[in-house]
């Protein structure tokens, strides 16, 4: 999982964006807090999209595992834990932006 710093250092670069992006006309300044708000309202979608991705994946390892049988070894658990921790590796890869 990404850390608080990185998430936070993409929301910024986010109103950076935004502000760069805006007119410096004084008539345009609630256009331009419209667009940070909208900035930072679409940066944090995407941040908690992640989150919630990778609470699914955990949730479905550990349903997986619960659901074992006593006959099914400790193996078949690492196996799906070890797949949930790759899967959740790729799913916070960042994304390249242009």
């Amino acid at each position: 999982m990404t850390n608080k710093d990185q998430r936070y250092i993409r929301i910024a670069q986010a109103c950076l964006r935004a502000i760069n992006e805006t007119s410096t006309d004084k008539d345009a300044l609630q256009e331009n807090i419209r667009k940070v708000y909208e900035a930072i309202d679409i940066a944090f979608k995407k941040e908690f999209l992640i989150i919630e991705q990778n609470a699914g994946i955990a949730e479905s390892a550990l349903k997986k595992i619960s659901e074992l049988s006593a006959r099914e070894s400790v193996s078949e658990a690492k196996t799906i834990a070890s797949a949930a921790l790759e899967a959740l590796q790729q799913a916070n890869q960042p994304a390249k932006h242009h």
